[in-house]
């Protein structure tokens, strides 16, 4: 993708990326304007192609030919950047379709973010672009930035920066302000970057499609996202899969956390799934680092662009004190890493460099006498390094006026001969150039600096965990059994009915070789007792009806019923309170189910998200759902490590390991259902909106539906 790879035949991507030509629409004779500012960037950058301003008021721009119309340019123009007021933005679109223009630029303001009438425009521009082939970036943005090949698209003081080479970081924002606050405080930081992307209005081409082009790209091996909400959830996935596939990270700071986007709903999966906690499961599953605040950015990056994945999560901790020591051991466990005793062999090894009242244990205290003896802090680094059972070092900045030369060197050259992670975090540091001119050293290494513990433990567990994500995501197997005619099977009972009852829910279920109860339905008192004496005693009784989502509230369920007299009885009087509490409701027979012995209650479901479509619920069943409302989520398609996931994540896992005596639920077998149940969603994405298995019996040995309910 850089400037010697070029082809004439670029595409409407290439042409962002890699223009030998660029054009600027409504270009000012004024460098410091808007229009005029991408000029003085180009020009200062030392950009290598063509650059073309075009403004029927010019002869010259900046020493540069200025043309009076895009069809007046003698060449081809591979980028062209729109800066003219909203009433000119289509016609000068138009002229870049009509002169061959692949890629463009739309900075102008007023459109869909206005109302109606800019939506409507942004749809025209939108349309000028399909037509035509051409890809649009914006409107209402601050346009585009590829250092890499100075391609400065933008009116950002982004383009101002300097940099002494390009770094691996490409930032997409839908928000200009914002990212224009992370990329100036995480260079300040030492981030640096490769492109920065202005998205506006995604009004043809969204940030998920710099991600999936930006993947390809040699020099870029991270990304970050300033997201409030995304318009392609498909979209966003496929790219979120290409960058794990890959092993370059995605960052996102997304907001927008409210409970707006909650909505009523008939399903306990529905009414559970929010907005934002699809996005947050959405990115869990994808290995995406969830973004809190910006120092997260910055301390994710720099850890990231060390170059070394952690092999593990078993940290060790240096430190000069016990406090720090302490702090750094409770951050590290709060954000899921490990910090284990060090061996006993380097235990020995440390105690011999160490005072007596130091501790060789984790966190290595070596005590203040490392301002005597700078000699400890290498040889008990040397030790942690070479221990196998330790992935993580954490370690104290020594940048103090006072420190010798000859421990900067030995601790960098002890850090060159080992592949394992170095995290600095300073507890000494002071403002003189010595002091400085250290850091810079260390810096240039790559090793990080993190000022604060907490900063500095969770960028590495994520780290952490992205790499087993991306593992867990490359290993991935084939999915569950179903069987071959189970979309034929589901599609008949569903194109039979616009509204399902449980028993029409179960045989769809069943169809994908879900286990349910043996049952069968009954229209008469003299049936529902014959049915009983096939299913063997005990029985339950169950109304159906898809006016009675929730049939207990009804009366209309009547358990362990011991015997045929219990059965009849029991019939008669579901009958009568169903007709008094829904009296318009449409009944389609009694349900007569096999009782099924205790086990673990489960929920599994799912609901239809509006960017993501259908997303799987896992929780504790029964009335637990509503109470503790313990659930966790993911998007589908599922993998099997998604779905174990779920189960983990929940805060009532334990009781699926077994509880004061009772046995260990079946973890497999419940995760072959939410497999099941996720390519079913998957096959029938427009159909089922909702779909509950409330409560799914998972015992010991295998597992059973109780109930469920499925709308369409």
């Amino acid at each position: 993708m850089n400037s010697q790879d070029n082809d004439t035949h670029l595409s409407g991507m290439d042409a962002f990326f890699n223009p030998q030509s660029i054009a600027i629409i409504g270009a000012s004779a004024n460098m410091a304007k808007l229009s005029g500012r991408p000029i003085a960037a180009l020009l200062k950058k030392k950009y290598s192609g063509s650059i073309y301003p075009i403004n029927p008021r010019y002869q010259t721009v900046a020493g540069l030919a200025c043309y009076p119309s895009v069809a007046a340019v003698p060449g081809e123009i591979d980028l062209a950047v729109i800066a003219v007021p909203l009433e000119g933005t289509r016609d000068a679109l138009r002229q870049c379709a009509e002169k061959g223009v692949k890629a463009a630029v739309v900075f102008t303001s007023g459109f869909a973010e206005v109302g109606a009438e800019g939506k409507a425009l942004q749809q025209e521009i939108a349309a000028i672009a399909r037509q035509n082939g051409m890809r649009i970036l914006g409107p209402n943005c601050l346009g585009f930035i590829y250092f890499r090949n100075a391609v400065m698209a933008s009116f950002s003081d982004v383009m101002e920066v300097e940099f002494e080479r390009p770094g691996t970081l490409a930032f997409a924002t839908q928000s200009g302000a914002f990212g224009e606050k992370t990329f100036m405080q995480a260079l300040q930081d030492g981030v640096d970057f490769s492109a920065f992307i202005s998205v506006g209005n995604e009004a043809d081409l969204q940030f998920s499609d710099f991600i999936s082009h930006l993947v390809q790209d040699k020099g870029t091996g991270l990304f970050g996202v300033y997201l409030e909400g995304a318009k392609g959830g498909l979209k966003f996935r496929q790219a979120a899969e290409t960058a794990l596939r890959a092993g370059k990270p995605i960052m996102v700071k997304k907001v927008g956390k409210t409970g707006a986007g909650t909505r009523a709903a008939a399903s306990h999966t529905g009414s559970l799934a929010g907005n934002d906690r699809i996005y947050d499961a959405f990115f869990r599953q994808m290995g995406i680092v969830r973004i809190e605040e910006l120092r997260d950015f910055t301390a994710f990056a720099r850890v990231y662009q060390c170059g070394r994945m952690p092999k593990g999560r078993n940290a060790a901790i240096l430190t000069d004190s016990g406090g720090p020591g302490v702090d750094m051991a409770d951050q590290c466990e709060k954000f899921g890493l490990n910090v284990p005793e060090l061996s006993a062999s380097t235990q020995a090894k440390i105690r011999e460099i160490i005072p007596f009242y130091g501790s060789a244990r984790n966190p290595v205290d070596m005590t203040a006498a490392i301002m005597t003896d700078q000699d400890l802090y290498v040889k008990c680094l040397r030790a942690i390094f070479d221990d196998d059972a330790i992935d993580i070092v954490f370690a104290p900045g020594v940048f103090m006026s006072y420190t010798e030369p000859a421990l900067i060197d030995e601790t960098l050259e002890l850090y060159r001969a080992t592949s394992k992670p170095l995290i600095l975090y300073p507890v000494w540091d002071d403002p003189s150039p010595q002091s400085q001119e250290m850091v810079a050293r260390f810096q240039k290494e790559g090793i990080p600096i993190i000022r604060e513990a907490s900063d500095a433990a969770k960028a590495v567990a994520s780290l952490v965990r992205y790499g087993e994500k991306r593992e867990a995501f490359l290993r991935a197997g084939k999915g569950p059994g179903i069987p071959s005619d189970a979309k034929k099977k589901a599609h008949s009972i569903l194109r039979s009915t616009t509204r399902l009852t449980e028993y029409e829910a179960k045989r769809v279920l069943a169809a994908y070789g879900i286990p349910v109860t043996r049952e069968e339905l009954a229209h008469s008192a003299d049936e529902a007792a014959a049915c009983a004496h096939r299913i063997g005693f005990p029985v339950a009784l169950k109304v159906q009806s898809a006016d009675i989502p929730h049939k207990t509230e009804a009366g209309g369920i009547m358990l362990a019923l011991p015997a045929e007299a219990e059965v009849r009885k029991a019939y008669a009087r579901i009958m009568d309170n169903v007709r008094a509490h829904v009296p318009d409701a449409v009944i389609t027979g009694v349900l007569v189910q096999e009782m099924l012995p205790e086990g673990l209650e489960v929920i599994v479901g799912v609901t239809r998200d509006p960017v993501f479509g259908p997303c799987l619920m896992c929780g504790l069943g029964g009335i637990f759902v509503e109470v503790l409302q313990d659930a966790s989520f993911r998007v589908a398609p599922l993998a099997a490590g998604d779905a174990e996931e779920m189960i983990r994540e929940l805060k009532a896992f334990p009781v699926f390991q077994g509880l004061r005596g009772k046995p260990a639920a079946d973890i497999n077998a419940l995760i072959d259902v939410i497999l099941k149940v996720s390519q079913l969603a998957v096959d029938f994405a427009d159909e089922i909106e909702e779909l509950d298995i409330n409560p799914l019996m998972v015992y010991p040995t295998g597992v059973r539906v109780a109930d469920a309910l499925i709308i369409d």
